[in-house]
Order: structure tokens, then C-alpha cells, then sequence
């Protein structure tokens, strides 16, 4: 096909040709207006900064209150190259997570188009909901939420990010945490009971026989030697180890903070050592248990070493 502004008339070409021809022309026509009028440059970068290689790796923790409440606002700029941001959200046991998120668009310079996406990872990166352009059902909305039923205990991402290229926007979070109520037991007593089979008859008046003498038996005599054997010493018991599962890893200024999956309850305590199976210079002692978990810091190891092998080895 002739290339476009070529000196062929267009009344002459095919029907094809002239559709593509005029198409070109048009966007040509748009594309010198935008320039003559000084529209705006679109960003060629993919809206990181040139030293981030993994961002989700940079991540802001969300603090619960008491009330089991966080709140964080911010703001994103495609343009500026802070297209997203990461936050954790660490949970000790099994939890349901309410996510609510306010957006503040930047004014006038939105397109019809815009969308600021969210998206939760579980403890293995796998998005457990996902909100943008493509998925979900919250489409250009500027008010945004995910309720997260019975999420395991671990260490969870929010990612927030932009998704055009001119995009910006502030926004706003509320965050929600409560424990999971544990699913109530159903009895199928008595469905799956059988039924008595017919039972013997037994009549009303003993049966016996009135001549009926019961054997005489022979009482055995058994004697006892005095001499007294004691028996051999009792060997003690070979102390033994306990393997626990790692539920969360956090990175921190103190070092990496791990949440064992063992807490009071199963005998763990406070100034218990131990260490991460399979890594070298990973011991730790307990702190901060309850009922059900205790956290330890380590410092010389890394999450990536901590995640690979998910077991610690306690101290008897």
C-alpha cells in the first residue's frame, strides 16, 4: 500500500486503502495539533524510580489500635515515578480483614479512564482480591472495598497503584481487623446411628433349674519367695527437640522478626532457644508469647533464607 501524503489520488485507491489513508491523515491532523498547542508529554518510563527493582520489598506496615483499627493516607504520581505503593499487614491468627479505600482524583486532569487499582496478596504472593481496570467489580470508583473472610494467620500486601500514564491521586485507608469466629460444630447424631437389631427374649421368672448346684473349685495356693529383686534404675529420657512452623516474617530496624506457630498453650515460653532449620547463625530466643504464637528477632539471616526453610527447631 502506498505510503501516506504519496502523490496517488485518493478517489482512486481501494475502499481498504482510502479507510487507512484517512485514518492517518487524522491522526497525523491530532498529533501536530497537540504538539502546536503544547499538550501534555506522556511519561516513557514504567513509572518506578531506575533503582527499584523489587518495590513490593519496600513496604509500609499498617498499625492496628486496640480497637483493631489502622488508618494511612498518601499520595501516587505516574508522571513523578511513585506509580504505587506497598503496605504489610501482619496477622497473628486467623482474621477477617475489612479494607475500605477513599480516592481524591487530581481535579480536572483525569480522563474518563482513570482507575487507581488495589490488590491483597496472601503470605505465598497469590492475590487473594483484585480491584483495577480488568478485575473486580469497582471499576473508576473512587470509593473502594474488600471484606476478606477467615484469611490464615501470616504476613499479607496491600498494593495500591496508578495505571495511566498521566495518572496521580491521593487517597485514604481504613482498615478493619477482627478474629474469626470458629465454625460451629454440627452434631449428625443420631442420622447416622443403626438400629437395634431384634434382642433375645428373656423370661419373666428365673429359669433355673431347682436342683441346680453351681461346681465347687479348687482354691490355688500361691507362694510368694521373700527374697526381694528391685528392679533395674529407670534410664532417663534422651531430651528431645520441637519443631515449630514459622507463620510471618517482617523486616525491621532490629533485624527480621519471625511468629512461631506455638505458643503457651503448647508449652513454649519467654527466653526459649532455639533456631531456623537449615539456615547457619539463626538462633533466637522467645519473646512476646501468648496462647498461640511468639515472635523472635534474628539479625545476620535474611526473610528470603527465613521463608525458604518455614521451620524452627526448639530448644527442650
Amino acid at each position: 500500500m502506498p505510503c501516506v501524503g504519496s502523490h496517488v489520488n485518493p478517489q482512486r485507491r481501494s475502499a481498504a486503502e482510502r479507510v487507512l489513508w484517512y485514518g492517518a491523515m487524522k491522526r497525523l491532523l491530532l498529533l501536530s495539533a497537540i504538539a502546536a498547542c503544547g499538550g501534555p508529554q506522556i511519561p516513557q518510563h514504567n513509572g518506578y524510580r531506575a533503582t527499584t527493582t523489587k518495590p513490593w520489598k519496600k513496604f509500609k506496615t499498617l498499625k492496628f489500635d486496640d480497637k483493631g483499627e489502622a488508618k494511612a493516607d498518601g499520595d501516587l504520581s505516574y508522571p513523578d515515578r511513585r506509580r504505587a505503593q506497598w503496605y504489610g499487614i501482619d496477622l497473628v491468627n486467623a482474621s477477617n480483614l475489612s479494607i475500605k479505600l477513599d480516592i481524591t482524583p487530581p481535579g480536572d486532569a483525569v480522563n474518563d479512564d482513570f482507575d487507581l487499582g488495589m490488590e491483597v496478596l496472601d503470605p505465598a504472593n497469590r492475590p487473594v482480591v483484585r480491584k483495577d481496570l480488568d478485575e473486580g467489580d469497582s471499576q473508576h470508583d473512587l470509593n473502594k472495598g474488600a471484606d476478606l473472610k477467615d484469611l490464615p494467620a501470616g504476613h499479607y500486601l496491600l498494593h495500591l497503584y496508578l495505571q495511566g500514564r498521566l495518572d496521580s491521586a491521593e487517597y485514604t485507608i481504613h482498615a478493619t481487623l477482627k478474629s474469626a469466629a470458629t465454625a460451629e460444630f454440627k452434631s449428625d447424631f443420631p442420622s447416622q446411628v443403626a438400629y437395634v437389631g431384634p434382642l433375645a427374649m428373656v423370661p419373666v421368672t428365673d429359669d433355673t433349674p431347682k436342683n441346680y448346684r453351681p461346681p465347687t473349685t479348687t482354691p490355688v495356693v500361691v507362694t510368694h519367695s521373700h527374697h526381694y529383686v528391685p528392679p533395674p534404675p529407670l534410664k532417663p529420657a534422651a531430651p528431645t527437640t520441637v519443631s515449630a512452623r514459622i507463620i510471618a516474617v517482617a523486616t525491621g530496624s532490629s533485624g527480621t522478626t519471625i511468629t512461631v506457630a506455638r505458643g503457651t498453650a503448647a508449652g513454649a515460653h519467654n527466653g526459649e532457644t532455639g533456631k531456623v532449620v537449615g539456615v547457619s547463625g539463626a538462633s533466637f530466643s522467645l519473646a512476646n508469647c501468648n496462647e498461640r504464637a511468639c515472635q523472635a528477632t534474628l539479625t545476620g539471616v535474611t526473610p528470603d533464607q527465613i521463608n525458604h526453610s518455614g521451620q524452627v527447631q526448639l530448644d527442650p
